[in-house]
């Protein structure tokens, strides 16, 4: 192992301390560049709120994906493709800093973000306190700093908000997990897969079937607060779901541009 790798092993192992944490990951964001991600977004300086910014996956576990935040209007349209949201909880597996959460407690009852990271775990509950404090009429957001594929599935309606937190080792185990969930309690479930580089694996699955895909373009004010202008989004749901599909073709094919970082559906919405 060369010096960089020891670096990198000694600076994830730092990062994933209790304190030492936020310290590493502050001063890790303090140097980046402000480009992209590391610009303060706009949904920030709004709300008051801090969900900016990167981490590189080796800040976290092995077989996660780098952290970056999702684009607040793409959360909010493939959302709207969900029916009777009020009856559904809100999951978002590894969550990060919590915006889609933020977001999406406009639309769900009740909430939860699981983030391995306990730094980033802090920031969320931070922000969901101040987000919920100004917001008393959204739903309830509740944080929990812990391994996403230990969380244990809700046996209500769910819906599950994957912003690409994991390569394909443990997505295919979080795949098990949701059949095996439905299997034990079968219920109206949906996967909300932004950027889905893993979609065979959700596609192959015999208790699942599209609802909808779509590749959704930023607003023109988030221009510039991300590496790209717009976004795949894919949704899958229960097998036997009677709920009428939303307008357009769930099943359009999906390109993986780049492994592990970037996929794409062939139209824009």
């Amino acid at each position: 192992m060369g010096l960089w790798g020891l670096a990198r092993q000694l600076i994830g192992a730092g990062s994933r301390m209790p304190v030492l944490g936020s310290l590493v990951i502050g001063s890790y964001q303090a140097r980046l560049p402000k480009t992209g991600w590391n610009l303060e977004h706009p949904f920030d300086r709004l709300h008051g709120v801090d969900t900016s910014g990167t981490v590189p996956d080796y800040m976290l576990i092995a077989g996660a994906t780098a952290y970056g935040a999702a684009q607040p209007s793409i959360v909010c349209r493939a959302l709207a493709a969900i029916p009777e949201p009020r009856s559904c909880h809100f999951v978002d597996l590894g969550c990060g800093k919590g915006r889609p959460l933020l977001v999406a407690s406009g639309i769900f009852p009740t909430l939860t973000g699981v983030e391995i990271s306990r730094a980033l775990a802090q920031v969320a509950r931070a922000n969901a306190a101040a987000f919920g404090k100004a917001h008393p009429q959204h739903g309830r957001i509740d944080i929990i700093a812990g391994d996403a594929l230990a969380y244990a599935l809700p046996d209500q309606p769910l819906v599950i908000f994957l912003y690409n937190p994991f390569r394909f080792p443990l997505m295919a185990r979080l795949v098990e997990t949701v059949e095996a969930s439905l299997r034990r309690r079968p219920r109206d479930l949906y996967i909300v897969y932004y950027n889905p580089v893993c979609a065979e694996l959700f596609d192959a699955s015999r208790l699942l079937e599209r609802r909808y895909a779509a590749q959704l373009p930023y607003d023109a004010g988030e221009i510039g607060y991300g590496p790209e202008e717009s976004d795949a989004v894919v949704i899958w749901q229960n097998r036997g779901n009677t709920h009428p599909l939303p307008v357009g073709s769930p099943n359009t094919p999906i390109t993986i541009v780049s492994p592990d970082a970037r996929a794409v559906v062939e139209a824009v919405a």
